[in-house]
């Protein structure tokens, strides 16, 4: 079977694992917490009947999310791999071009677990940069009529966690893999509760990823 194209998300936050629940301090309950809202788990259905790719949510949790990366990677020896996380203060679909080596986040994981100030890998470098070719990419998004900007520092969250973990697995291992992160939007329900942003529809998401899907398509089969 040939290789796939592999792509994460996030699963959305609810109940944690393992009873961890009875130690969340009350301001990080998963039920109010922001990524409730995360559309990228619903992304993952949406492309999950898509021939030559796999799609998986991943926990999120900060440990967690990088080794289930980490299985899917050496399960599935994909051609190349895309990274989706929820970024609620934006209504663009936000190409990251850099992953931190740091987690300082106030907010907490779905175990309740909060990281302010703590390096990813210690001794690992600064920071990795996406591998995907970003004006290419900006400038298909941008094609398909889809709201799209880039960043250089991608939170110290969850996303920049996984988008620094996968880098490093990838060049850890040797592989040569093709990977670029991307935070996605609030969908309009959820931005018309936070009354800052549009929102965009999880449609119009579903054509940024595909677009995405397609674009990598065309650059490993040698399309230019």
């Amino acid at each position: 079977m040939t290789a796939p194209i592999l792509i994460t998300g996030f699963a959305p936050f609810g109940t944690p694992p393992d009873g961890e629940a009875d130690h969340l301090p009350a301001e990080h309950s998963p039920v109010d917490h922001p990524w409730a809202a995360d559309p990228t788990a619903l992304l993952m259905d949406r492309l999950a009947a898509e021939p030559g790719v796999v799609t998986a949510t991943l926990p999120p949790l900060y440990d967690a999310c990088g080794e289930a990366f980490a299985d899917l990677l050496a399960e599935h020896r994909p051609l190349a791999a895309l990274g989706f996380a929820y970024w609620e203060a934006s209504d663009y679909i936000r190409l990251e071009r850099l992953a931190w080596n740091r987690d300082e986040s106030p907010l907490a994981d779905a175990a309740g677990t909060v990281r302010e100030n703590a390096d990813i890998v210690p001794g690992g470098p600064a920071a990795y940069g996406s591998t995907l070719p970003v004006p290419r990419v900006m400038r298909e998004l941008s094609m398909a009529g889809l709201p799209v900007t880039f960043g250089d520092f991608s939170g110290g969250f969850l996303g920049n966690h996984l988008f620094y973990r996968a880098r490093h697995i990838i060049e850890s291992t040797g592989l040569d893999v093709p990977y670029g992160f991307f935070h996605m939007p609030p969908l309009p329900d959820r931005a018309a509760r936070l009354r800052r942003y549009g929102g965009l529809s999880l449609e119009r998401q579903e054509l940024a990823v595909r677009t995405l899907v397609g674009m990598l398509r065309r650059a490993l089969n040698g399309i230019a």
